[in-house]
């Protein structure tokens, strides 16, 4: 680094400290920056304490039915209690798991989908459909309102402050009448400009780095396996965001234009890459993908038999079922036992069997509206890097995805492991609650880094992309 520069450093730093609106903001940003964090971290931690919860429950529901093949059988409540726990007629629609998608613990950082959607669901062996779609999934409060969260803070006010800090760095030197004093130096005014604004990029950003830092400390260890490399895309990711922003002030300051001029046209900038393209893309993926839920109502109603006391309308509705279930064809001899159990447990089974192909179409339409918006993060890099965020969290689609997909197989094991002791008239033991089904979640670890770099890539591309014009432009007006 060479005297100049030096000097241009030193210069640039008494003046933001004899700035006391400067330093008011970076305080009052960085304040917002721990609220953001304390807000998050509130919203995981009912999360959290919420899926204690139903742990808790799940475990002492299952520990009740253990004890109840040990007690004596003194009172109508514990006889009860043994039926639900050894009769499958009763177990496969009473006994309820939990498949529960756990938050990372940087989910705090950027809560994402994770308010929105559900995160945990009861399950028993009756129908898989009606019991996700029970419910609806999204709230319309935080869907209006949003998070104030870590990722709120960095993608949409560190941008203000960015603009606030620089767009003047040429002009007021100009409005100021300080221009030609700066032409007849040996350092080219290209030159004082690119280290004026290295000066608050190195600010600023060290800023958005040490909330980041404090942020990452707090929600989890980084030297884990699991959250170092998030940890490292976040700072990463910071650090590309910020670098963005100055290179659109960078692009901007290059026509020469008033100080006026330079802070509306930076606001416009902010102004349509956070509000205006969004909204735009929003409103033409909806147009040109819209999702049908229609089809889905008839999945949320509760269906029974038209008469239970025909017998042959059971058994026609169980030999329906038990052409699609080859492990349990030769169980229809022992129909005449628990004929209406059986005969409900196979309807719900066929519920999900016929309204799966509505299902997968809606799954299709919700992925080619992702896929779609994913397709169009060039446009905008900001949305891009919230996507980033989201991801590195956890709390992107891709990942409730996966919990949907890893649900599925769940309710199969738990219908199969039912199922089983039902059409074959067998009694569930104690020693059989030691192979009771359990919940996995899939996870892809590629595809989560891959997305991940394939975002910062795009950003810092089009991060490049405006430098360039902006130092093309003061080459040639001789800048």
């Amino acid at each position: 680094m060479n005297r100049v520069t030096i000097t241009l450093l030193r210069y640039e730093w008494i003046s933001f400290t004899r700035n006391t609106f400067q330093i008011v903001m970076l305080g009052c940003t960085f304040l917002l920056g721990l609220y953001s964090i304390y807000y998050g971290q509130s919203e995981i931690k009912v999360q959290r304490e919420t899926i204690n919860d139903v742990m808790k429950i799940e475990k002492e529901e299952f520990h009740q039915y253990q004890t109840s093949f040990k007690e004596e059988l003194a009172s109508v409540t514990q006889k009860k209690k043994l039926d639900i726990a050894s009769d499958p007629a009763y177990a496969w629609h009473r006994h309820g798991y939990h498949a529960i998608l756990h938050p990372h613990d940087y989910a705090a950082l950027a809560i994402g989908q994770c308010d929105l959607h559900p995160y945990y669901y009861r399950l028993t062996g009756m129908s898989l459909h009606y019991q996700l779609f029970e419910n609806e999934i999204a709230n319309p409060v935080k869907l209006y309102v949003g998070n104030f969260d870590l990722s709120f803070v960095f993608i949409y006010l560190f941008p203000l402050l960015i603009i606030a800090f620089s767009y003047g760095l040429y002009a007021i030197e100009k409005e100021n009448g300080v221009l030609p004093l700066l032409h007849i130096q040996t350092v080219s005014i290209r030159k004082i400009v690119v280290v004026r604004l290295a000066f608050y990029f190195f600010l600023i950003t060290g800023l958005a780095l040490l909330i980041s830092f404090i942020g990452l400390i707090t929600s989890g260890n980084m030297f884990t396996s699991e959250n170092g490399l998030a940890a490292l895309f976040w700072l990463l990711s910071v650090i590309i965001y910020c670098a963005f922003w100055f290179a659109v002030l960078f692009c901007i300051i290059s026509f020469k234009m008033n100080s006026s001029f330079t802070a509306i046209t930076a606001a416009g900038v902010w102004l349509l890459f956070l509000i205006v393209i969004p909204a735009i893309l929003n409103v033409w993926v909806s147009t040109k993908y819209p999702l049908d839920s229609i089809s889905l109502a008839e999945i949320t109603r509760r269906t029974s038999l038209e008469n239970e006391d025909d017998d042959n309308e059971a058994k026609e509705v169980i030999h329906e079922f038990l052409e699609h279930k080859p492990n349990l064809r030769g169980s229809d001899s022992l129909l005449h036992n628990n004929t209406l159990a059986k005969a409900y447990a196979a309807l719900t089974s066929l519920k999900d069997i016929h309204h799966k192909k509505d299902v997968d179409a809606y799954n299709n339409q919700v992925y080619q509206r992702n896929q779609k918006i994913a397709d169009l993060h060039w446009i905008n890099p900001a949305v891009n890097m919230q996507g980033i965020f989201i991801h590195i969290a956890k709390t992107d689609l891709n990942t409730f995805h996966q919990f949907h997909t890893s649900i599925e197989s769940f309710h199969s094991k738990i219908s199969d492991f039912y199922f089983q002791k039902l059409f074959w008239d067998k009694q569930i033991r104690e020693e059989d609650y030691s192979q009771l089904p359990s919940f996995t979640i899939k996870k892809d670890e590629v595809k989560w880094s891959t997305l991940i770099m394939l975002g910062i890539m795009k950003v810092a591309i089009t991060m490049i992309l405006f430098l360039w014009i902006g130092y093309a432009k003061m080459k040639n007006k001789g800048i």
